[in-house]
């Protein structure tokens, strides 16, 4: 498998994520690129005269930065080494920094740690993840807090049934593949309907037959609302994985939130979301 953008702020929460990460790139033997952003100038000739205390504290944020990075470094490199590592130290504005970074490694997707309230860090900033979600050329793999690594089993793909195109679920597949879990593909349906059921039973089918992996099944819930569906689906079958589509529909605001303010999904469920460019309409 290919590369792995691992943004980290060096918060717990980031940190973690990049562990979850790192369980999965040593069994897929994988290259993982850690990067920090640091969002203030630290050059000193970027620095106007009699800013000489300023450019003495950006120099010292940089070195800060690197002795972290290179701390996150020899952590990771303690294991088995079927993975290998690398760090990136950019300047600018967050999300910038990892969507370009994300296309000069041509990554296969962009890691991110996630909290259930707002903060300062990136993994606490929905905003962030919700912009990285939108703009990023390649999926986005969300760790909830305090979620440990376990070898992925079961794993959801909510649809609407626009669908996700056999190449665009690439990635997905090969995760599949790899721990030979199973692919549920999930509709969640607003109310009872006879005829509606049948023809997104067969659309469900048609959808798997599609894919070139024999380990699916299809399943259709009732729900009004479609987050609390895949939610309840998610919680009954322990799901180990969601993937979704980065849609902006109506009926998918509601799972990823309005303008892509607030993504919310089943808590302590890692989620994989699949960038809108990725999905043919």
């Amino acid at each position: 498998m290919g590369t792995f953008i691992c943004a980290t702020d060096f918060s717990s929460l980031a940190e973690n994520a990049i562990h979850y990460a790192d369980e999965i790139g040593q069994r897929m033997q994988s290259r993982m690129v850690v990067m920090h952003t640091l969002s203030e100038p630290v050059e000193a000739e970027l620095v106007m005269a009699g800013q000489e205390q300023g450019a003495e504290e950006g120099k010292g944020k940089k070195k800060a930065a690197r002795t972290q990075l290179k701390r996150l470094l020899s952590y990771l490199e303690q294991n088995d080494h079927l993975a290998t590592y690398d760090t990136k130290l950019r300047q600018g504005e967050i999300v910038p920094s990892i969507i370009t970074l994300a296309e000069e490694e041509r990554a296969d997707f962009i890691v991110l740690g996630s909290a259930s309230k707002r903060g300062g860090s990136i993994s606490e900033r929905p905003s962030v993840r919700a912009q990285v979600i939108q703009q990023a050329p390649c999926p986005v793999l969300v760790v909830p807090a305090h979620t440990s690594f376990k070898p992925i089993r079961r794993m959801v793909l909510a649809t609407d049934l626009r669908g996700f195109s056999p190449s665009d679920m690439a990635l997905v597949l090969q995760l599949a593949s790899y721990f030979g879990a199973q692919l549920q593909v999930l509709y969640v349906l607003p109310k009872e309907e006879p005829t509606t059921r049948q023809f997104v039973q067969e659309e469900l089918e048609r959808i798997c037959k599609r894919l070139p992996y024999a380990r699916t099944s299809q399943h259709i819930v009732v729900n009004a609302s479609v987050e609390e569906g895949i939610t309840e689906f998610c919680q009954s079958q322990r799901t180990d994985l969601l993937v979704v589509g980065a849609h902006s529909t109506p009926a998918w605001q509601q799972l990823v939130g309005p303008e892509f303010q607030e993504p919310t999904y089943p808590a302590q469920v890692p989620l994989l979301v699949i960038h809108p460019k990725k999905i043919r309409f």
